[in-house]
């Protein structure tokens, strides 16, 4: 009796032991490269928003970012931090490739897919969040776990864009709701009812009256 109990305490044993090197074996991948993208306070700004619309139309949501520095960026590992004004909600999505922005660029990223790219967006966020942008929110540029730029919005328009209408745009110029309007202007190349009230992706704004 005593043998088997042995036996069966050295199969425990020896079955254990397995566990824990197969979880030491599992546990032994290199950790996910941490990008860090070089871009300093202020070099990047929010400036344009396009959330759902309440009309008919063919074109994504999305926002758009601009260079105001002087030097070609990588937005490689850049993070967009999206909460609603408690704090509730928090996002977190991310440029997970290379993607250059010229100094003086624009960068439109769209709830789509990254393979399904039109109408002037310039990078995917599906997968990283598959809803809405949120009706009044935060949204944040972070870079190396610095806040790079950040707005505070509310009442996202349906129709059209909510859009920065100071030129240049900076990250303290956009700080002011006041600086902000609706773009509501119908595109020149089709009703609006079919494409939507686009806005100004990728270019700079029209300024608010």
């Amino acid at each position: 009796m005593a043998s088997t109990e042995n036996s069966a305490r050295l199969c425990i044993r020896a079955a254990a032991t397995v566990v824990a090197l197969t979880a030491a074996i599992g546990c032994a991948r290199e950790a996910e490269e941490f990008i860090c993208p070089d871009v300093a306070v202020g070099d990047l700004v929010v400036t344009e928003l396009r959330g759902p619309q309440s009309s008919p139309n063919s074109l994504p949501q999305w926002i758009e970012i601009a260079n105001v520095s002087d030097e070609d960026l990588d937005l490689e590992g850049l993070h967009l931090a999206l909460l609603r004004p408690d704090g509730s909600s928090s996002l977190d999505m991310i440029v997970r490739y290379k993607r250059p922005l010229a100094a003086g660029g624009y960068y439109v990223l769209g709830f789509v897919s990254d393979t399904m790219l039109a109408n002037g967006v310039d990078y995917g966020l599906a997968g990283e969040h598959d809803g809405d942008l949120y009706e009044d929110g935060v949204l944040s540029l972070l870079a190396c776990g610095e806040t790079i730029d950040k707005v505070v919005y509310n009442d996202l328009p349906k129709a059209g864009t909510w859009s920065l209408g100071v030129s240049p745009p900076s990250a303290d110029g956009n700080d002011s709701e006041l600086a902000w309007c609706v773009d509501a202007t119908v595109a020149a190349d089709g009703p609006a009812t079919e494409l939507g009230l686009p806005g100004t992706p990728g270019e700079v704004n029209r300024p608010c009256e």
